[in-house]
C-alpha cells in the first residue's frame, strides 16, 4: 500500500485524495473542510472561483468541490475557465480533475447549467459525507 492508501473501517483500500474546496460561506467551508481531512484527504479551500482558477493554474487535485453562488466569479464560470485550461495542456499532462458542484439550487434547469459548464456531479447542501465519500471514490 503506497502513502496515497489507507485501510478504511470496512477494510478496503481507499486513495486519499487533493481536493480543493470553493465555498464563500466561512461556516460550510469549515464543516467540509474538517469532514474531508478527518478522512486523511489534503484539502485546499479558495473564497471564490477566481481564486480558485488561480490555484488551480498552480497546483494539481484530484477533485474540486465548486459552490455556484459566489462573488467575483461564479462556480460555472470558474469551472469552465478550467475546463479550457485542461484542455490546453499537452496531452501527456491533461488530467480531467473531478469537480463536484454544491448547491443549495437543485432545479432540473440548474442541473443541465451544471453539467453544460463542465462539472461532473452535483451535491445540495447540506452535504451529505457518505454521499461525497462515494462520488470521491468514482
Amino acid at each position: 500500500m503506497d502513502q496515497n492508501q489507507s485501510m478504511n473501517n470496512t477494510g478496503t483500500n481507499e486513495k486519499k485524495l487533493v481536493i480543493l474546496v470553493v465555498e464563500d460561506n466561512a461556516i460550510n467551508l469549515r464543516l467540509i473542510t474538517a469532514a474531508l481531512t478527518r478522512l486523511g484527504h489534503k484539502v485546499d479551500s479558495a473564497t471564490d472561483g477566481q481564486i480558485a482558477l488561480d490555484k488551480f493554474r498552480e497546483n494539481t487535485y484530484d477533485a474540486i468541490l465548486m459552490d455556484i453562488m459566489m462573488p467575483v466569479m461564479d462556480g460555472l464560470t470558474s469551472t469552465r475557465e478550467i475546463r479550457k485550461l485542461e484542455a490546453a495542456r499537452p496531452s501527456a499532462q491533461r488530467k480531467r480533475v473531478k469537480i463536484i458542484a454544491i448547491t443549495a439550487n437543485a432545479f432540473e434547469d440548474d442541473r443541465s447549467k451544471f453539467f453544460e459548464s463542465g462539472m461532473d456531479f452535483y451535491m445540495n447542501k447540506p452535504i451529505e459525507i457518505d454521499e461525497l465519500i462515494r462520488i470521491l471514490q468514482l
